[in-house]
């Protein structure tokens, strides 16, 4: 499980990375303008890079408790009711979840299939932008599994500030 979270704290750096990549090309857009010039295709490859880093967040965000959660109710019920609202709610998140990381696949598939490319002055294939939606929502399915899993064996998953649910 050392290597999940590994993954899911890489995938948090590649989230920050993207953003990072955001501030980078409006900067550069800011500076060529300035000299009377463009950056080619700089809104397209910001809008990718925050797509990017909505999906690799996702895995990190769960693994550190920062998802929104209504625990409010959970503390009045009864501990055995808890526990089995827990697994259902892991249990639900982990579908919808999965049903995501296949849909997106399935969309990256067919980007890939029909040799799709962006609409800008760079004909950059469609897939290559989209892959991040693909690992980033097949992460965040492998890491409701692994709460799922945790959450059965009354194990914590979730570390950090948000752990608490709170």
């Amino acid at each position: 499980m050392a290597l999940l979270h590994k993954l899911y704290r890489l995938s948090g750096y590649l989230s920050a990375v993207s953003l990072v990549l955001i501030c980078v090309l409006i900067l550069a857009q800011i500076l060529a303008r300035s000299f009377g010039t463009m950056v080619p295709d700089s809104d397209e490859f910001a809008a990718w890079a925050m797509a990017a880093s909505g999906f690799f967040g996702l895995p990190y965000a769960l693994h550190a408790g920062a998802h929104i959660r209504v625990t409010a109710a959970l503390r009045f019920l009864p501990e055995h009711l808890r526990h089995a609202t827990e697994v259902l709610a892991s249990a639900i998140a982990l579908a919808v979840a999965a049903y995501l990381a296949w849909y997106c696949a399935a969309f990256v598939l067919e980007s890939y299939t029909f040799k799709e490319v962006s609409p800008g002055l760079l004909a950059l294939p469609m897939w290559v932008p989209q892959l991040s939606m693909v690992f980033g929502s097949a992460l965040l399915a492998l890491a409701f599994a692994e709460r799922l899993v945790c959450v059965l064996r009354r194990q914590g998953f979730e570390t950090g500030e948000g752990a608490s649910g709170e």
